[in-house]
């Protein structure tokens, strides 16, 4: 981006003026990231208030595998 160029203009009006347009886009980025986690937070309250269920579906174990990884832990300490 030429006016973060600092090699091009580097007397104090340079140097300014870049860390100027430096804070100005670093502060757009963290404002879209605050609205970016505020949408997604309503949108799961959202699907919350609907009933939906979030996260992978609950899985269950065999109990032979339990039991494997019960005898796995047991002989290795």
């Amino acid at each position: 981006m030429p006016l973060l160029d600092t090699t091009y203009c580097k007397d104090m009006m340079g140097t300014f003026i870049s860390d100027l347009v430096l804070q100005v886009l670093s502060f757009q980025a963290e404002q879209e990231r605050t609205f970016t986690k505020q949408r997604q937070a309503e949108g799961i309250a959202a699907a919350r208030e609907k009933g939906v269920k979030l996260g992978d579906p609950a899985r269950n174990c065999p109990t032979t595998l339990t039991s494997y990884i019960f005898v796995f832990f047991t002989m290795n300490q």
